[in-house]
């Protein structure tokens, strides 16, 4: 399936270059636009798109005005990863809206390379920036381009996996009980014990042996467990396009860097590799989870009220959404 050209999240959109982009280059370059150099970039950048089918995305406003660029560029062995903002149109906050959604973006549907960005050890703003889009700083891809000095920080990959090792289980298991007992919805109550935890993701890597279920995992560059779930996919002749994802979680601690996001594109592109055409999930009501998974495409298609218990008097709404792919 082709990945689609243009990304819309939120209140920004993103879309591939025109000609009539170089206007923002000279504006972002502070040059004037009569010179030739903000016209060659845009023509490399659509040269690129060509080739690759991915390049550089031009970020607008919802009245169309351009403010910045996010770009993705093939080296042999990684994506280099580029974002520059027009001063005073957001700032920060709107570098890092863009570089979340075109990363999330690249994870699901680009060549499975390393994303990469490089920047100076002085630039805590564009550090920053990275980070809080889910990449990780990689010291040992620090490097010297003509005496100049760089750091470079890597978005974390997905792992498409059909058995659990020892030491990856042993992860799992520890991840999950501390997302149950910080009040996520995975399943249990809080103070579960890890025995009846582990069984139940017992079963999940027993039903991988079968070859209708994948897990998903999420790690950093220095191959941290970071998140994970499962797509099982649908048995029975007439729901053989379609799965469901379960399970899905992410680490605790690091609430807040994009990593639900990852995780949602790397189990979308599982989803896509396996044949599926529709996926569907379910979640506890009163968890906020419902706006979470509206970002990303899904629509309410159910609701069991009093469908869930999570104690005595306090009975939840089982909610069912689904989405194509």
């Amino acid at each position: 399936m082709t990945p689609p050209r243009l990304i819309t999240a939120d209140d920004l959109s993103l879309r591939p270059p025109v000609e009539d982009d170089a206007q923002l280059v000279a504006e972002l370059m502070d040059v004037p636009i009569s010179t030739e150099r903000p016209a060659q970039i845009v023509r490399l950048w659509r040269e690129h798109w060509d080739e690759r089918g991915y390049g550089t995305w031009i970020i607008e406003d919802p009245a169309g005005r351009r403010l910045g660029f996010v770009g993705l560029r093939s080296h042999s062995d990684f994506i280099r990863v580029t974002i520059r903002v027009i001063e005073g149109e957001g700032g920060d906050d709107l570098a890092t809206r863009a570089l979340r959604v075109v990363v999330s973006h690249a994870l699901e549907w680009l060549p499975d390379l390393p994303l990469r960005i490089r920047l100076a050890p002085e630039d805590v703003a564009t550090r920053e920036v990275a980070e809080a889009a889910g990449m990780t700083y990689a010291p040992d891809l620090d490097h010297a381009v003509d005496g100049d000095e760089w750091q470079v920080l890597e978005l974390p990959y997905v792992r498409i996996a059909d058995r659990v090792p020892p030491r990856a289980r042993e992860a799992m298991l520890k991840m999950w009980g501390e997302v149950n007992d910080a009040g996520g919805a995975v399943g249990f109550v809080p103070g579960a014990s890890q025995e009846d935890v582990a069984e139940v993701l017992d079963g999940y890597v027993a039903r991988l042996a079968e070859g209708r279920t994948v897990c998903v995992a999420l790690n950093s560059p220095l191959g941290e467990l970071l998140g994970f779930g499962f797509v099982a996919r649908s048995t029975g002749m007439t729901v053989a396009h379609t799965a469901n994802l379960e399970r899905i979680m992410t680490d605790t601690a690091r609430r807040g860097t994009n990593h639900g996001a990852l995780l949602m594109a790397g189990m979308h592109r599982a989803a896509r590799e396996m044949g599926v055409e529709l996926v569907t999930l379910d979640y506890r009501g009163g968890t906020g989870l419902g706006e979470f998974y509206t970002r990303y495409g899904y629509t309410e298609v159910g609701r069991i009220p009093g469908g869930v218990r999570v104690a005595p008097g306090d009975d939840r709404d089982g909610v069912i959404m689904a989405r194509s792919l």
